[in-house]
């Protein structure tokens, strides 16, 4: 999943382990002109299924752009 937010892009990615909740989301946040790469947050919660996952990592990152973060 790839998203424009306020002058990014928020990509998120799933990965999968043998828990309960075997999807966890991998953020990366790229600054949106030039797409150079800022931030990649490793979220340790897991989700039952990937849309949730990536529905769980996108709201992360907002989060992380909204508190200003360089």
């Amino acid at each position: 999943m790839e998203e424009q937010y306020k002058g990014h892009v928020i990509r998120v990615t799933t990965e999968k382990d043998n828990s309960a909740f075997p999807w966890i989301p991998i953020c990366r946040i790229l600054d949106g002109a030039s797409r150079e790469f800022i931030k990649q947050i490793d979220w340790p919660i897991g989700y039952d299924t990937p849309d949730r996952a990536e529905k769980a990592g996108l709201i992360i990152s907002k989060k992380w752009i909204d508190a200003g973060k360089p």
